[in-house]
């Protein structure tokens, strides 16, 4: 049974490691204990990288440890990541962000306005990002 839920996304992500693991990837899912990609380098399990996820508010900076590593040919590789900080608020609250950005990339493409993901994340952060925690009243 699964600790966190996953939310199928596609936000651009910044990767980083000692393994040569390098650029921009597109997360496949996230959940607030971490995410998974896809990547053609062959990235050793238990290896740390550095994540930084720019369409959240603020920037998401933090450090994961590679947790598994599937084989997807002729992709490359499908790669689990888990959150290797400890501060659950925040993951959590950057989870929520993304699918908030999503639902609204959605309801965009239902009013004909096709955005990629990070277009709607710019848009969303700038027009909601600043109320995002504040109670409905």
């Amino acid at each position: 049974m699964r600790n966190y839920i996953r939310h199928p996304t596609s936000i651009p992500i910044r990767v980083s490691a000692a393994s040569h693991i390098g650029g921009q990837v597109v997360t496949n899912n996230l959940s607030a204990g971490g995410l998974s990609f896809f990547t053609d380098i062959p990235v050793k399990v238990g290896s740390i990288v550095d994540l930084m996820i720019p369409c959240v508010s603020p920037d998401y900076q933090g450090e994961g440890i590679i947790v598994w590593r599937r084989n997807h040919k002729p992709e490359g590789f499908e790669v689990g990541v888990r959150f290797a900080n400890d501060d659950e608020y925040f993951r959590v609250r950057m989870v929520e962000q993304v699918c908030q950005i999503e639902n609204y990339r959605q309801q965009l493409v239902e009013i004909g306005r096709n955005l990629t993901t990070e277009e709607a994340a710019l848009e969303w952060i700038k027009r909601f990002a600043a109320n995002f925690d504040q109670p409905d009243v």
